[in-house]
């Protein structure tokens, strides 16, 4: 039996299968397959944040608030001794509110039900019911015993004469098959496959007792192998290796729009990143044979999984052609085809590559540096150069890749070398994911004369489908698919009917405090020494709400803290970080802020802080936010795109005296805001159609405007 011990060892096992392709990143499991080299008595500082699930923001913060111990603090390349990262994994695990005071929580211990992923309510249950118990620790090996046995359920129930095979039997299968008194109808390769690198798997199943009675409905379409496999890995595995399972709702919709973009039939057809073969279990239910099916992933176990559903739905026990089909590699290096004519799925997110991953993808991939590279960008820049003439390729993504800074390379790759086909934005799909997303459909037909017409882009956005026209024009800054062809319209005439200044180059932008704990640094009272400090919900447009919240400031204590001088300065604007809509305040008093309140400090050559206040609280500006970025989240990027009229002195004084008047306690908001944001409208030169469709698209929601008196 395994030694199952929570010590730093086990911690780095738990990265490194020593079953594991090596040349494996991973896939729709996301990229599981870690090593950070066993036997070495020191780590260095990357490792360290990968086991603890820390930025290296935060990392640094560890160090310096004495956290995190390098063996030689002053070594310009940290490293630290294993014992002592033993010793604060023991310290992380045992105390729960280390996790809960971060706001990036990527430390979550536990398996979790990935109740999204299938539908089949049966299944839903029985695995809930083994998540329920405490008396086996599920490890890779007792995970491996488990899903064996409901992969010989579902041979037995398939293959079996009328149940005769199984007279007198239970779900407990596994235990007859470990002692060769199971007819597994030519399937024996497949179990032992799945159970490859099992020590004493006898004394295993003795140890599962009950567990191994439960049985699951074996459903065609649906992954319910699959489902068992990610609902018992922990969720910190889960977490960080990216591994998020596309449900069966998105994989029935992103399949629908292939199909109805170009078809199925005797086509080539790839999941690069197949986890558990999910995309090609629902494939299979929509007449694709297993001949034009392909898959590939970096998690050796989620492929031998894979590899079973693939023999059951199609019975076929050839190991030969298995292998061939669903195999276990690295796709960003090597695939076993070199063309295919559709490729589907969804690729890794977030994997954090190392030093030399990085340098080694620099020299391949255009979406790569030396210093970052974001994984799912790499999967498309990949199979893009994999597709056949004429091919699709269609992925799950999450939305941040149409508009978020850090993406843009890959969207002037696309921009030269495709053709938008289709988009359809999910919203916040994954399971316990707090990440919008959508499908993107994109064809390598760019440039070719071969006479074919898109007939524009079908977009699906907020229960409505529309055609954005074929000859709309995009730029690498930002994909706006969401928007139709006449708000599209309204945005370019906001963009060119007046003189414009923007915030880029023109601003100072900074974070507010983070304190790494705000249970021990902000009191609800004002202690002696302490001081008001601003959170997003205190912010409204142009005033700022009473705080309830107080803090001593003492910025060596803090994990993230601006220059002093932002949170001082003798004006500034603050705004609501996490919000879909533009809510600044103007602040003359040096208040302290929280980062879910952040701070701009306008600095645009002749126009004055209050007139940009006017301007970034219009309808306009909220409605070129919220149609170019789609994003709950207010980026300093969106903000330096406005565009921000340039207008004489007086007309700012006129502006500005309006916003005065609103900034008094006594004022009657609406009917001020309202004449305010006219006058705006004004400035922009906006037609009276493009007025009412500002107006209409803003109409019931939220204006964060001050309460009246």
């Amino acid at each position: 039996m395994k030694n199952r011990s929570r010590s730093l060892s086990g911690q780095l096992s738990f990265f490194s299968d020593p079953d594991a392709d090596r040349n494996g990143f991973s896939s729709e499991s996301k990229y599981s397959g870690l090593s950070f080299g066993m036997g070495k008595e020191v780590l260095s500082f990357s490792e360290v944040c990968r086991i603890l699930s820390i930025s290296a923001a935060t990392g640094r913060n560890w160090i310096r608030l004495g956290k995190l111990k390098p063996v030689d603090a002053s070594a310009k390349r940290p490293v630290f001794a294993c014992s002592e990262i033993d010793r604060l994994v023991a310290a992380v695990e045992a105390d729960g509110k280390v996790l809960k005071s971060r706001r990036n929580k990527k430390k979550v211990s536990g398996a979790s039900l990935y109740e999204n992923y299938i539908t089949n309510g049966h299944n839903i249950s029985v695995i809930n019911e083994i998540l329920g118990q405490d008396r086996v620790y599920i490890d890779d090996d007792v995970m491996k015993i488990i899903i064996a046995n409901f992969a010989l359920q579902f041979i037995c129930r398939l293959h079996g004469k009328d149940g005769a095979e199984r007279a007198g039997k239970t779900g407990n299968l596994i235990h007859d098959y470990l002692r060769n008194d199971l007819d597994v109808f030519g399937f024996g390769p497949l179990i032992d496959d799945l159970l490859h690198g099992v020590e004493d798997g006898t004394g295993l199943v003795d140890e599962c007792g009950e567990i191994l009675e439960k049985e699951l409905e074996y459903v065609p379409e649906e992954d319910s192998l699959g489902f068992a496999y990610i609902s018992l890995k922990s969720m910190s595995q889960r977490k960080l290796s990216g591994a998020y399972y596309t449900p069966l709702s998105v994989v029935k919709e992103l399949v629908g729009l292939a199909a109805e973009t170009g078809g199925l039939a005797d086509r080539r057809i790839l999941d690069p990143c197949c986890g558990t073969g999910n995309f090609l279990l629902y494939l299979a239910s929509q007449s694709v044979g297993p001949e034009c099916l392909y898959g590939q992933d970096s998690d050796e176990l989620a492929v031998r999984i894979a590899r079973v559903n693939f023999a059951l739905r199609f019975n076929i026990t050839d190991m030969d052609f298995l292998k061939g089909h669903i195999t276990c590699g690295d796709t960003l290096k090597t695939l076993p085809l070199s063309e295919y004519d559709l490729i589907l799925g969804n690729p890794p997110w977030g994997y954090d590559f190392t030093g030399e991953e990085l340098a080694e993808l620099a020299g391949v991939y255009r979406t790569a540096s030396h210093k970052t590279a974001e994984s799912f960008d790499l999967f498309v820049e990949r199979c893009l150069s994999l597709l056949s003439e004429g091919g699709l390729l269609a992925f799950v993504l999450p939305e941040a890749i149409l508009n978020v800074r850090s993406h843009r390379t890959i969207r002037s790759i696309l921009l030269e070398k495709t053709e938008f086909r289709f988009v359809s934005f999910l919203g916040e799909v994954f399971s316990k994911v707090q990440c919008p997303s959508v499908i993107l459909g994109i064809s390598n037909t760019k440039g070719k004369a071969d006479g074919t017409d898109s007939g524009g882009i079908k977009v699906c956005a907020g229960g409505q489908t529309f055609t954005v026209s074929p000859d709309r024009k995009f730029t690498p800054d930002t994909f706006n698919f969401h928007v139709n062809d006449e708000k599209q319209s309204c945005l370019d005439e906001i963009s060119r009917n007046a003189e414009m200044a923007y915030l880029k180059g023109n601003a100072r932008f900074a974070l507010g405090i983070v304190t790494g704990n705000n249970q021990a640094f902000i009191s609800d009272r004002p202690l002696d020494g302490y001081e008001p400090v601003l959170r997003g919900s205190d912010i409204f447009k142009f005033r700022i709400d009473e705080s309830h919240a107080y803090m001593r400031f003492v910025p060596e204590n803090f994990q993230q803290v601006a220059p002093v001088g932002m949170y001082r300065a003798p004006e500034k604007l603050l705004y609501r970080f996490i919000c879909d809509t533009l809510v600044f305040a103007y602040d003359d008093r040096q208040t302290l802020s929280l980062n879910s309140c952040n701070i701009l400090i306008p600095e645009i050559p002749g126009l004055s802080v209050k007139y940009v206040l006017a301007v970034l609280n219009s309808s306009v500006a909220a409605f070129f936010c919220q149609q170019n970025f789609n994003s709950v989240k207010v980026l300093r990027s969106h903000l330096e795109a406005i565009p921000v009229p340039v207008v004489p002195g007086k007309v700012q004084q006129e502006i500005t005296a309006i916003v005065d008047r609103i900034m008094e306690p006594a004022a009657m908001v609406s009917e001020l805001y309202e004449e305010l944001d006219d006058r705006i409208m004004k400035l922009y030169g906006l037609s009276a159609k493009n007025c009412g469709i500002i107006r209409e698209s803003l109409k019931g929601k939220n204006r964060f405007l001050p309460p009246e008196p």
